[in-house]
């Protein structure tokens, strides 16, 4: 590879590497997890049933497509950000719907659950009620949140990352 070549290339690197925006792909990757956790809990309460332990797949590529599209990564910070996001997630999704659940069938205020032996039931309650399609649906959203996290580079792209990388 010519001189100049490499040159036009770290160039190309060191402008993907400065479109990167790290704190707005967690900041969006939180939110999609939260608003992905309270459809979940949302449906779990209308539908009922392990069935809905589906869409934490979605909510996970969810969070890593929302990363992608708004943090432009392209760096392993970026998947690491997303599965840890996604795994969070899956917890906070359980625990939206035990609140759900709790507040309709006890018919108390949001706030009443805030009590320290209610959050502390609840999460109880949460890691008890862990069935193994709950766990295997819970891999595959944090697979789906590192799948796409990441934005896909083009040819030149890759080729301009990795003479970059190898300098």
């Amino acid at each position: 590879m010519e001189s100049e070549e490499k040159q036009r290339n770290y160039e190309r690197a060191e402008g993907l590497l400065k479109e990167q925006h790290f704190g707005v792909a967690v900041l969006s990757g939180t939110i999609t997890m939260i608003l992905g956790s309270g459809l979940y809990a949302a449906s779990a309460l209308a539908v009922g049933g392990p069935s809905v332990s589906v869409m934490v797949v979605g909510i996970g590529a969810a969070i890593g497509l929302t990363m992608q599209y708004l943090g432009r990564g392209i760096t392993a910070r970026f998947v690491v950000a997303a599965s840890f996001i996604a795994m969070i997630g899956f917890l906070v999704a359980k625990l939206f719907t035990i609140a759900l659940y709790t507040v309709k069938s006890e018919h108390i205020s949001p706030l009443d659950l805030l009590s320290t032996e209610r959050v502390r039931a609840m999460w109880d309650w949460v890691l008890s009620g862990l069935h193994l399609l709950d766990l295997i649906f819970w891999i595959a959203a944090i697979g789906a949140a590192a799948f796409f996290s990441r934005r896909r580079l083009s040819h030149e792209e890759g080729l301009a990352m990795y003479t970059y990388e190898r300098k």
